[in-house]
């Protein structure tokens, strides 16, 4: 890698003023490659070669390609630059000092999950789930699930680099599918959360459920938030039942504040596991709005009406496997725009031969009532 690095950079230098070169894709690739997982080291760009400006028969990338052995490197946790040996003979100086790489490479956390992973498809990008690596893309597609359906549809598909997070796919669907599916619930799980997801639910009427939830979940002891009594962001009842004596919300950072009474707090039998605090005249609280939301979420998960009720989405691994993994996992195709597409005449075909078997088991019925 090291060595083919140094000769990238060469080709760079020798072929960029040169249009018939630096125009081409593969040059730009190359070009980007450098930029996102090399750094150069400046200070040693000049290699001291001698170069004859008069000479008129001389061609692009003439100078000779670079001879030495390349040296690795890194930034130690000193802050100090440190040199490996690619070989076992040490590196010889030069006039001008010790000789040094012109280009190095970045170590492995320093590179984007964005850069480029394979000049064939400068759209795939990388990432690790459960301890495995993946390059290429991510879909997220949606069916009908009502129990009182005949069969399932799936009403999108969308495709994006699987470096996206699940939350930035569904915020572009959940402006669109109300008005085409009159949408009431949305059943995700817990990397589906999302702060514009929310507010456009929220402006549609749309109710998200669950089926977990991502962070760690407060202590066993502590009382939740949603132990006490709310309207919106206003607290009517505590959970021993009191109310505050001043309430407070900041909308534009969403922020929820209130006092409670000392003589209420004093003496009651959840003081030491309460969200409240105590100050010198009164106890009080504060937290974010997206806190309380989490925590009504927890609650509703142990609602066995709501278990019952997630259990329409146990067909979403099923729908995955029956859309992509019947011809395998993996594209026949490269770039954004041809995987968006074939991912869409998969999800066309399925609903297709859904309604298909729906229409054949209808008449096989009726064929059986005559």
């Amino acid at each position: 890698m090291e060595t083919l690095i140094e000769h990238a950079v060469w080709l760079i230098d020798a072929f960029e003023a040169e249009e018939n070169y630096a125009e081409l894709e593969s040059f730009a690739h190359l070009q980007q490659v450098l930029d996102e997982q090399c750094y150069r080291i400046p200070d040693l760009e000049d290699d001291h070669r001698e170069h004859d400006e008069d000479e008129d028969d001389d061609h692009p990338g003439d100078s000779p390609s670079p001879g030495w052995e390349p040296l690795r490197t890194f930034t130690s946790s000193e802050d100090e630059t440190s040199h490996e040996q690619a070989t076992d003979e040490p590196a010889q100086p030069d006039e001008d000092g010790p000789e040094h790489d012109r280009v190095g490479l970045k170590e492995p956390e320093e590179i984007s999950s964005g850069s480029i992973q394979n000049p064939h498809d400068v759209d795939a990008t990388h990432r690790r789930k459960g301890g495995e690596s993946y390059c290429g893309y991510k879909a997220n597609v949606a069916e009908t699930c009502d129990a009182e359906n005949p069969f399932r549809l799936i009403t999108t598909v969308r495709v994006d680099t699987n470096n996206t997070a699940d939350g930035d796919l569904l915020a572009e669907d959940v402006q669109e599918l109300p008005e085409e599916t009159g949408l009431t619930d949305l059943l995700v799980d817990g990397g589906y959360m999302h702060k514009e997801v929310e507010a456009c639910c929220g402006d549609h009427g749309i109710t998200q459920h669950f089926t977990g939830l991502t962070g760690q979940p407060p202590p066993a002891e502590k009382l939740s938030l949603a132990e006490a009594e709310w309207d919106e962001h206003q607290m009517v009842a505590c959970p021993a039942g009191h109310e505050p004596f001043e309430q407070r919300y900041m909308p534009e950072s969403g922020r929820i504040s209130g006092r409670m009474d000392k003589e209420f707090c004093e003496g009651c039998p959840h003081k030491e596991t309460c969200f409240v605090k105590e100050k010198e005249e009164f106890y009080s609280y504060g937290f974010y709005e997206r806190k309380l939301a989490l925590a009504h979420r927890r609650k509703r998960l142990d609602d066995p009406a709501e278990k019952e009720f997630l259990n329409l989405r146990a067909g979403a691994e099923s729908l995955v496997n029956e859309v992509y993994h019947q011809d395998g996992e993996k594209t026949r195709f490269t770039g954004t725009i041809k995987v968006k597409n074939a991912s869409i005449a998969k999800a066309i075909g399925t609903n297709l031969k859904r309604a298909s078997r729906f229409l054949e088991s209808e008449a096989k019925q009726e064929h059986s009532a005559g």
